[in-house]
């Protein structure tokens, strides 16, 4: 086999950082988001992750509303009481013996009402870490985005400084924001011919390609540049030193020196090269290929004995916006593939997905605006933005070091459930996937990691309910599964329900219980109509917990008005040149809800678009007065939209004028 070929098989082309993004080829482009009606309040993302105080809520009232009367609030059965009125105008603070999750429960009814000018949580406020590199503020976006100012309140890394390897295109050792920050490291780059140093393996890890763009600096600087030094940027761990192992050179290496690489970077034996007396706990490979992992069983091997070593393993996902379980290392077992978001919290347009993908963080995407990108440091003194799921995989590599600063007990398994569990989850209209965890498990979260590990292992018990909500005619019946989550202790747990009105019972099977169990609820034929809060309490094991069910007792009610629904609403994407329409696709949401995720697909990527959301409430065929309708605008004017965007907010209005195009399929070709 000829040597271009073989480095064609088995070379490790980088999947990280391009100054320009790569074309999709035409037929199979995507453009995505969400469609409501502009009046419908939901919770944002920040109401379901943010710090907030429990039972708190802040509400402020439309111009129109009385405010003699609302020393008390009655929501869904459950009694707000007034706190105070703020400083703002219309604006009050409200509270009631709630928890988080019923807080938010009763939050989403709050803001469906219509006199209700805005209401969300009573948000908590921190004092945060903040160093002083003075090119901080340009990396706050994507530092912020995973809580690490408030992590660093807990955990610098430098509690038990952690050993962190970068197997890479090497780095540039006379970089000021690395001045005490690196270990001896290794040049495993063979081919003397390719190296650009003029030799092959030697214990210079200096990045000496001709045509290198600093990826290895970039990564590096991200996980542990100098930080709070005056200088620079800061790195996600403090307290790290990083073991700059060389292995690519101009972009890409062999699977033979990169699996030589990482054997060594846990410090493992190779031969001909002298130990490592550095080993790792935490290695980053921001790199991979186009191939299943299990075509490359020597990079799986070499996986399997760094992480029995006791390496925690973290890998790009790859720029390909494709399944991730097609790449190498990504698809491999026993490693942590991390893939992209962007500024705005989505899936970043090139980052892989799929199921082999275990977490978020941020990439960047800087197409339109290079500080959309993630800075870190690239050579002399100088630093840069660049884009890829290459800069997510560094936050999470400088994460788990602040993880095992922490704990050093901490092991792979811990650390990748922890991450996991702490994750901020990414909607399928975040991930631009219509699949629930092709995205993993979200967006990663620096501070809940940090909490995790530093809770005491004191018993605990919690209890979920589903549905959580559920409306019942008189004379009606509904099973509901609680749920029973236990840590630190074993034994039953005793189920009780309070709360219910005269006329509705309730009983559990098992109780107690070892497990879950089932709540079979009825409702007598005397109930009245109204909201009712029942709370399901548990104890066992010296740990009790609540959660609560809210019990609508109705007659059967007509169908909301056409306008409350989205059902009917017609989305149309027009592909232009310039001010002529090439073609059009159709959407019809068919579903009575008041959002709704929508996808159109196998789009052309040789022109641009436009997109427009009509519903005729009057049915009369014509955009019209009582009708809801909008185009998708950015900074006041209707967007040119390219294939591949995401996360799009279209929110339907009254229709006011002009008079828009009619039934486009019908006259316009199909966009194929």
């Amino acid at each position: 086999m000829s040597r271009v070929l073989w480095l064609g098989l088995l070379a490790l082309i980088i999947t990280a950082c391009t100054s320009q993004p790569p074309s999709p080829p035409p037929g199979n482009g995507i453009i995505s988001g969400t469609v409501r009606i502009a009046s419908q309040n939901t919770l944002s993302a920040s109401d379901l992750t943010a710090p907030f105080v429990e039972g708190e809520i802040i509400v402020q009232f439309k111009p129109q509303v009385g405010l003699q009367s609302l020393n008390r609030l009655s929501v869904g059965g459950v009694e707000l009481q007034q706190v105070r009125p703020l400083g703002l105008e219309r604006t009050f603070l409200y509270r009631a013996n709630l928890n988080r999750s019923e807080t938010l429960a009763l939050l989403q009814q709050l803001q469906g009402q219509s006199d209700v000018a805005y209401a969300h949580p009573n948000y908590l406020l921190f004092a945060q870490a903040i160093p002083n590199d003075p090119e901080y503020s340009k990396q706050r976006w994507h530092y912020e985005a995973i809580r690490l100012p408030e992590a660093w309140d807990i955990e610098k890394g430098t509690s038990s400084p952690v050993t962190v390897a970068v197997i890479d295109g090497g780095v540039p050792t006379d970089h000021p924001d690395f001045a005490g920050k690196l270990l001896s490291g290794y040049d495993f780059y063979s081919d003397a011919a390719t190296s650009g140093d003029g030799d092959g393996r030697d214990p210079n890890p200096e990045d000496t390609a001709p045509n290198t763009d600093y990826h290895g600096s970039h990564v590096t600087g991200t996980v542990a540049a100098a930080t709070n030094n005056n200088l620079g940027v800061a790195g996600v761990s403090w307290g790290a030193r990083v073991v700059p192992i060389r292995a690519l050179s101009g972009g890409s290496g062999t699977l033979a020196d990169v699996a030589d690489a990482l054997h060594w970077a846990a410090g493992l034996r190779v031969n001909g090269v002298p130990d490592n007396s550095n080993p790792a706990k935490v290695i980053n490979m921001s790199l991979g290929a186009p191939v299943a992992c299990t075509s490359a069983p020597a990079l799986q091997q070499a996986i399997n004995e760094a992480s029995a070593a006791g390496a925690v393993i973290v890998v790009a996902a790859g720029n390909s916006n494709a399944d991730a379980s097609t790449f190498t290392p990504a698809g491999c077992s026993g490693v942590i593939t991390v893939g992209a978001t962007d500024r705005s919290g989505n899936r970043a347009f090139y980052s892989n997905y799929g199921t082999r993908i275990d977490v978020m963080a941020p990439g960047g995407d800087t197409r339109n605006n290079p500080s959309n990108g993630v800075l870190s440091t690239i050579n002399s003194n100088n630093y840069g933005f660049k884009q890829g799921t290459s800069m997510a995989a560094p936050h999470v590599a400088g994460v788990l070091a602040l993880m095992k600063s922490r704990k050093p007990s901490l092991t792979p398994g811990e650390a990748l459930t922890i991450l996991k569990q702490t994750a901020r989850p990414l909607s399928d209209a975040q991930c631009n996937r219509s699949s629930g965890n092709d995205c993993g498990a979200g967006l990663i979260d620096a501070k809940a990691a940090l909490d995790r590990l530093s809770a005491p292992p004191a018993p605990a018990l919690s209890l979920t309910a589903a549905p959580a909500s559920l409306s019942l005619n008189p004379g009606g019946n509904a099973t509901i599964n609680i749920g029973v989550n236990r840590s630190n202790f074993s034994g039953p747990v005793t189920l009780t329900l309070s709360g219910q009105p005269s006329g509705v019972t309730g009983s559990f099977s098992p109780n107690p219980t070892e497990a879950n169990s089932a709540l079979s609820l009825s409702v007598g034929s005397g109930v009245g109509p109204g909201s009712y809060t029942l709370v399901i309490g548990g104890s066992g094991g010296e740990a009790s917990a609540e959660t609560r069910i809210i019990l609508t007792v109705t007659e059967p009610q007509a169908p909301p008005p056409p306008t409350a629904s989205l059902e009917g609403t017609l989305l149309t994407l027009f592909g232009v040149s310039g001010d002529t329409i090439l073609c059009a696709e159709e959407i019809t949401i068919t579903q009575n809800v008041l959002s709704s995720p929508f996808n159109f697909s196998n789009l052309p990527a040789d022109r641009q678009y436009k997109l427009q959301g009509w519903k005729d409430v009057n049915g009369n065929g014509n955009t019209d007065a009582g009708d809801l309708f909008a185009w998708y605008t950015e900074s006041g004017n209707v967007a040119l939209l390219n294939v591949g965007r995401s996360g799009l907010q279209l929110r339907l209005e009254p229709y006011v004028s002009p008079q828009p195009l009619l039934r486009p399929a019908q006259i316009f070709p199909p966009c194929r």
